[in-house]
């Protein structure tokens, strides 16, 4: 959908709570489409191996214990295992491991599988939904997410809003009422009280607080739910009322609130941009540079000793998301380009063995960030919303020689340019690693997942552990 800046004195703005809700009851009705379900499939099978590459995280695992000292009804399972939590608190674990490392997948700017996957788990551990109805469930969550994002035209971000934080509790509510198939009254509600449980800020990223982001988005969404059963109320125009939750959102206040919400039906958002899967484990606005540097390394070693100066070239909406310039702790480092560079050169890769508080801290790494200079680009890729039309990176060294990468428009995973099924195996498989899992365990639950809209209940997905 285009977003073109809306107007304030534009008249009466379009009913977006109802029609969402609309949206969301009109959803368990046509089958989708099946570029639209291969996109399901490629969320719900990375979705769930960044979960399973999080669950030994410091953050995962004091939620862990938060949730198991007030675990409510066990109704879901957690995180593919035996154990078992009410579906929020669930939710709320299965979404901070999947957001824990952040290599989760992005698109329009959020991650969306991170917060709907756990949600769809849970609710549909609790309540037998189909694999079908899983599907359509983050097929109505993904829509709803990515129109609310396409109407702000500024950047949230820079705003201090964490995208993933304000947005993905109005898609969650979108995603459970459809698995519990609620009417449009109860859904319009949960859709309004759902704003008013949005919250993130940029400050917390590069701490513990940026995965709660996504766990605290997955439980709200079914916590809302379970409210609009109950009987709770909300505004009729929680969205889009001068006082509501887009326009509190919005930077400079020119958020479209005036386009009606597509009907379902409709081409989707889903079929047009996809899913981006993270190759390495650092922020996405990271990943281009990542790939100029190994495609350089490829052709040619680098004496990081001789390196005098290193000049990476990205967007000022990408620069704003990566503010650690001189990174101390791993977590720091998945939001910082010094650091991507300085992993690259030195090791000629960024994995989860390079996102580790030693390697970070080294003598090595803090001296060659010391050398990296980011220079921007207001210039934006129109087909790439916040990215530069391409991102590289240029070395000088002692003697004066210099060396630049080739040009990157996409980053290897990026929608347009997907991971081969091999290349996701292989993640799944070293993500799968992480918790001991067997090889066939992984492949089990793997081929599962790579087929979730035709399994006929939950009890098709296999426990890892």
């Amino acid at each position: 959908m285009p977003t073109p800046p809306a107007q304030p004195d534009q008249g009466t703005p379009a009913a977006l709570t109802r029609q969402i809700a609309d949206y969301a009851c009109d959803m368990v009705g046509p089958r989708p489409t099946e570029k639209a379900l291969a996109v399901v499939r490629l969320g719900f099978t990375d979705a769930a191996a960044v979960t399973l590459a999080g669950l030994s995280e410091d953050v995962t695992r004091i939620t862990r214990r938060l949730v198991r000292a007030e675990p409510g009804q066990p109704r879901s399972r957690l995180c593919f295992t035996a154990e078992r939590a009410s579906p929020a608190q669930a939710a709320l674990l299965g979404a901070v491991a999947a957001h824990a490392i952040d290599w989760d997948d992005y698109a329009y700017s959020n991650h969306p599988s991170a917060v709907l996957v756990p949600t769809i788990l849970a609710v549909a551990d609790a309540s037998g939904a189909t694999g079908l109805r899983m599907a359509q469930a983050y097929i109505a969550g993904y829509e709803v997410w990515g129109n609310l994002m396409r109407r702000e035209p500024g950047h949230l971000h820079s705003k201090g809003w964490h995208p993933t934080a304000v947005l993905g509790p109005v898609a969650a509510a979108v995603a459970a009422a459809v698995l519990m198939r609620l009417d449009r009254t109860t859904t319009r509600h949960a859709v309004a009280l759902s704003a008013s449980f949005a919250g993130g800020v940029m400050a917390n990223f590069g701490t513990m607080a940026k995965p709660l982001h996504a766990g605290r988005a997955a439980q709200s969404g079914i916590q809302v739910v379970g409210m609009a059963l109950a009987g709770i109320k909300a505004g009729s125009t929680a969205l889009e009322s001068p006082l509501g939750l887009m326009r509190a959102l919005s930077p400079e206040g020119r958020v479209d609130l005036h386009t009606p919400f597509p009907q379902v039906g409709e081409p989707g958002l889903i079929e047009l941009l996809g899913l981006n899967i993270k190759k390495y484990p650092t922020v996405g606005a990271s990943q281009r540079t990542i790939d100029a540097l190994r495609g350089l390394l490829a052709r040619q070693a680098i004496d990081t000793d001789q390196v005098h100066e290193v000049i990476a070239l990205v967007s000022e909406k990408h620069a704003a998301v990566m503010p650690f310039h001189q990174a101390r702790t791993a977590l720091e480092a998945k939001f910082s380009l010094e650091f991507v560079v300085a992993a690259c050169l030195l090791r000629g890769k960024v994995g989860i063995a390079e996102l580790q508080d030693d390697f970070v801290s080294s003598d090595a790494v803090q001296a060659l960030m010391r050398r990296v200079r980011i220079d921007t680009t207001a210039e934006f890729d129109p087909d790439y919303p916040g990215a530069a039309p391409a991102d590289f990176v240029r070395l000088r060294l002692a003697d004066g020689t210099e060396i630049a990468t080739d040009k990157v428009r996409r980053a290897t995973g990026h929608a347009d340019l997907p991971l081969p099924t091999a290349e996701l195996w292989a993640k799944f498989h070293e993500c799968a690693q992480r918790v001991h899992a067997s090889e066939v365990k992984a492949r089990r639950l793997f081929d599962a997942l790579q087929r979730i809209d035709t399994l006929s209940g939950p009890e098709d997905i296999p426990e890892i552990a």
